[in-house]
């Protein structure tokens, strides 16, 4: 294992380092904050991916993603609003593809039912990816 892999949970990812260094770099080239953020769509292909970036991200604390589900803080409505169309888990798997789609349409106010009000700013991220012994994430702020 090389020198990114200091845990069993970083060598997939799911210490969340690579989500945080992500997201700080994309806020800082945005110029924006976290709480700034509209709308979220998140990479998904599989359920701990979104669990794992919410922590990650900072929208809330590790080890408290399940409550702030629960509370519905990810709904339409909720103080994040997250993956509003499905995305990858409900209908297809486009790698990000369709995370992208759907912030254009929030951002157009073109989402139908699954609207975000007033949505300006949208945080899409891609999936974790193994590059030789380490780690990468992917970022983007979308801006109307």
């Amino acid at each position: 294992m090389g020198k990114a892999a200091q845990s069993v949970e970083a060598v997939h990812g799911f210490d969340g380092e690579m989500t945080r260094k992500s997201g700080e770099k994309a806020l800082k080239m945005a110029g924006i904050e976290l709480k700034d953020i509209d709308v979220a769509q998140f990479y998904d292909a599989f359920t701990i991916n979104i669990i794992d970036q919410l922590s990650g991200y900072g929208f809330c604390k590790r080890g408290e993603e399940g409550a702030f589900i629960e509370e519905g803080n990810i709904r339409l409505g909720g103080a994040i609003p997250s993956n509003t169309s499905g995305t990858e888990l409900s209908w297809g798997y486009l790698h990000v593809w369709t995370h992208f789609i759907e912030a254009i349409r929030q951002l157009r106010g073109q989402a139908g039912e699954c609207q975000v009000k007033d949505a300006e700013i949208c945080l899409v991220t891609g999936g974790l990816s193994a590059i030789d012994s380490g780690l990468a994430a992917a970022c983007f702020i979308l801006r109307r």
